[in-house]
């Protein structure tokens, strides 16, 4: 049984444990007003087989939204919202730096399930810190989540990418005009039985306008950084699968738009 928006699981007669796959909503990527913006969180995971249930009982799901854009230059985005499966929480993805002149008060990633990518800047955009690992009881002994990476301070000045349930987010790319790569998902195959699904990979940092191109997403996130050939937008994170959205290119910030986080899942295995 997949949830794809909030209900309740009924417990099947004679049914005591399950698998469970809890996935918070990603974070948004970072729209940046001179340099690129860095990439989107994934929402933290929670993988949980065996996991105990009361035959005939019911159980409260929620699942969480990817956060939203900030359609403001230099205006950080949103974080993504928590899954939830009875006691298990995945916490939602942490939103990305966004380089903010004159004060510089937005370049660090937000701390998340799985951190956002820093902002390319003159200082060095830090990336957010992953909270799903240090989660009490089994939300953080079964959870998954990366921090971002870290932004540029050079001529290029490219994001940083998003961590990802299975990977940290890239430091900006070390060709220094390529941003950072998204941090990957994992994979599991619950939603069938048979075929492998990533879920949870962070945003592609946005480059800064110079000859280079967008960080790409991690598997499982699908948001990608803005293009700075093209002053393209950046990807929204892949929804259902609680991808962090993709940093923009700075190059004419003003109508390129960073990518919302992907939307969370709950599915539930018996």
């Amino acid at each position: 049984t997949s949830f794809t928006s909030s209900g309740a699981f009924a417990v099947p007669s004679g049914v005591s444990s399950v698998d469970v796959l809890v996935v918070g909503g990603g974070g948004a990527g970072g729209k940046g007003s001179s340099q690129g913006g860095g990439g989107g969180g994934a929402g933290g995971l929670i993988y949980r087989p065996g996991f105990t249930v009361t035959p005939g009982g019911t159980i409260t799901v929620t699942v969480g939204s990817g956060g939203g854009d900030n359609t403001s230059a230099g205006g950080r985005g949103d974080d993504g919202q928590d899954s939830v499966f009875g006691t298990l929480t995945a916490k939602g993805g942490g939103a990305a730096g966004c380089f903010n002149t004159p004060t510089h008060s937005n370049n660090t990633g937000q701390s998340g399930g799985s951190g956002g990518g820093g902002s390319g800047n003159y200082g060095n955009g830090t990336g957010g810190t992953a909270t799903q690992p240090t989660q009490p009881g089994e939300s953080g002994q079964y959870g998954f989540g990366n921090p971002g990476g870290r932004g540029s301070n050079n001529n290029a000045d490219p994001g940083g990418g998003g961590g990802g349930a299975g990977a940290a987010g890239e430091d900006r790319h070390t060709a220094s005009t390529v941003g950072g790569q998204g941090g990957a998902g994992k994979a599991y195959t619950i939603a069938d039985g048979s075929t492998s699904v990533y879920y949870a990979g962070g945003g592609g940092g946005g480059e800064d306008g110079q000859p280079g191109s967008g960080g790409q997403g991690g598997q499982g996130g699908q948001g990608g950084g803005g293009d700075g050939n093209k002053g393209a937008a950046g990807q929204d994170g892949s929804a259902n699968r609680g991808g962090g959205g993709g940093g923009n290119s700075s190059q004419s910030p003003g109508n390129t738009n960073a990518g919302s986080g992907g939307k969370g899942i709950v599915i539930v295995r018996y």
